[in-house]
C-alpha cells in the first residue's frame, strides 16, 4: 500500500510517494508536466490515499488524483494535527506551514522548534510545546528581484543563478544581486537570532526550494531537512485517513 503527498507551491509542485518503510519516490514538477507526471505515478504505484497541500486559491493540474477512487484529503487547519493551532487567523494559515510544523514535530518531538522555509517566500513558523504560535513571512529572493524591476523605472530584471555575489557590485546587475542575495541571508540570520533570543532552547530547521543555497551561508546553527514538508504531510495523512 502506498500513500501520496502533494505539495503545490506558488511555482512548483512536489509529489512524494510513501510506503510503510518511508519515501520511495520524490519529484518536483512545473504546471506544464504535472498532470502527466501524476498519471505516471498513479500507474506505477497502487495509491491508497493522498493528501494535497496548496498555497494557491485552487489546486491546478491535480485532476488525475481526484478522478481516481482514492481517498484525498485537502490540508486545512481543522484537520487532526499533531499540534495545537494557537493562531489568531487559522483560516489564513498556509497549509505548507502546517505541514512543516508536523514534519518538525516528527523530527524533534517534545522540543521547541523554529522552521525556516526558503522558497518563493521566506516563512518562519514557531512551535512551542506542540503549539503553533505564529511566526513571520517575508518575500524570497525571486520576489525581491521581480519587485525591483516592477516598481522602479529603470532597474532591470536580474536572474539569480545560485552563486554567492561579491560584496561590492561593480555593475547595476551585480549591485542588485549583492543587495538582494546577501541582504536576504543577513536578514534570515537576524530573524533566527531574534527568535532564539526569546526562546534559547529552539531547534532551528531549514527547508524549502532554496535550502541548498541558504544552508552554507547562514551563520546560525540549523538542521537541514529537504523533505520536511512531505514528511509532515504524510504524518497528517496518517492521522486523518481513517
Amino acid at each position: 500500500m502506498f500513500r501520496l503527498t502533494v505539495d503545490q507551491g506558488n511555482s512548483l509542485t512536489k509529489c512524494t510517494v510513501f510506503s510503510e518503510d518511508g519515501v520511495v519516490k520524490h519529484g518536483v514538477f512545473d504546471d506544464s508536466s504535472l498532470t502527466d507526471q501524476l498519471d505516471q505515478i498513479l500507474a506505477t504505484f497502487l495509491i491508497n490515499s493522498a493528501i494535497v497541500s496548496t498555497v494557491r486559491q485552487a489546486p491546478q493540474g491535480l485532476q488525475p488524483i481526484f478522478n481516481r477512487p482514492i481517498k484525498v484529503i485537502l490540508l486545512q487547519a481543522n484537520l487532526n494535527l499533531p499540534f495545537v493551532v494557537d493562531y489568531q487567523t487559522p483560516e489564513t494559515l498556509g497549509s505548507d506551514r502546517l505541514a512543516n510544523a508536523a514534519g518538525a514535530i516528527k523530527l524533534f518531538e517534545e522540543k521547541n522548534i523554529l522552521v525556516v522555509d526558503c522558497g518563493t517566500c521566506i516563512t518562519y513558523s514557531l512551535i512551542l510545546n506542540k503549539r503553533f504560535v505564529g511566526g513571520a513571512i517575508a518575500p524570497g529572493i525571486l520576489l525581491r528581484l521581480k519587485s525591483l524591476k516592477e516598481f522602479t523605472g529603470q532597474l532591470p530584471l536580474v536572474h539569480f543563478d545560485g552563486e554567492w555575489p561579491e560584496l561590492i557590485g561593480k555593475s547595476t546587475k551585480n549591485s542588485i544581486l549583492t543587495g538582494v542575495v546577501r541582504g536576504i541571508v543577513a536578514e534570515t540570520d537576524g530573524m533566527i537570532q531574534n527568535f532564539c533570543s526569546q526562546n534559547p532552547d529552539l531547534n532551528v530547521i531549514i527547508t524549502g526550494g532554496h535550502l541548498s543555497f541558504f544552508e552554507p551561508h547562514l551563520k546560525s546553527t540549523i538542521f537541514a531537512a529537504p523533505l520536511l514538508t512531505p514528511e509532515g504531510l504524510h504524518e497528517i495523512l496518517l492521522l486523518n485517513e481513517a
